[in-house]
């Protein structure tokens, strides 16, 4: 039996299935009693250590091992092969992986925060577009009977659908018995935009009210065509020929 119990630094010697030989008394303080030394290595870690510990030269390497104080330490390794037998010193790298451990927590950290300013620019930007919706289809009261819904933007499901309760509930709780949806100032229109219209008219006219369709462009009109869908309403030119028509 050699002395290397009494050797001052972590050491063991092992053969070439890593099976633990001999340790130091530091070693045992350290680490604690085990038959192989990938008991001691961190898992994610072992592979490296059998390729590089196994080999038959002189080698450094750094590993993450688990000690009796802690689960994750960087160690660096050094070993020498003699007469089939691994001897290996144990060198603790202080504070190294605590340093990467706090490097990492503080890109999380400024990740999480990222995260949370991204939420919440999404939910302004989510509560802005909302806005934009609901301005994008007022309802303007002509006459106790009449109500006009200029229409902004392009003619999309999301923007009926947006505003389609507040203009039933408008219906609902007054005397109102026309609705006139003006296209002027619409953009593009789309299949679904069209048809979502059409079920809001169907609705309107469950209600006891007729709905009207104003100023639509030839392009407007070309699209409505083109995709067969009937929205159930009467057109009228411009808002001069209604106002003629329902008010004077």
């Amino acid at each position: 039996m050699s002395d290397i119990k009494h050797i001052p630094l972590p050491y063991f010697i092992i053969n070439h299935d890593l099976t633990i030989l001999e340790s130091s008394h530091q070693a045992l303080d350290l680490f604690g009693h085990s038959d192989n030394l990938l008991t001691f290595i961190d898992k994610e870690s072992q592979e490296k250590a059998k390729r590089i510990l196994i080999a038959k030269e002189k080698k450094s390497t750094e590993l993450v091992m688990s000690t009796l104080e802690s689960s994750f330490a960087l160690f660096q390794l050094k070993i020498n092969w003699v007469n089939e037998k691994g001897h290996i010193v144990c060198i603790e790298q202080d504070g190294r992986i605590q340093q990467l451990i706090d490097a990492v927590e503080k890109h999380r950290k400024r990740l999480s925060e990222t995260n949370f300013e991204l939420l919440d620019k999404k939910e302004q930007l989510e509560q802005s577009l909302a806005k934009i919706m609901d301005l994008s289809a007022p309802s303007i009261t002509l006459t106790d009977q009449i109500v006009l819904v200029p229409l902004f933007g392009d003619l999309e499901k999301e923007l009926i659908d947006k505003n389609n309760l507040k203009i039933l509930q408008k219906i609902k709780h007054s005397r109102i018995d026309k609705v006139l949806f003006d296209f002027h100032g619409v953009g593009e229109i789309t299949a679904e935009g069209i048809n979502e219209l059409r079920q809001l008219t169907t609705s309107i006219e469950l209600m006891g009210a007729s709905s009207y369709i104003i100023g639509v462009k030839p392009a407007h009109a070309k699209v409505i065509h083109q995709t067969s869908i009937e929205t159930g309403t009467d057109y009228l030119r411009n808002l001069n020929e209604a106002i003629r028509s329902f008010v004077i």
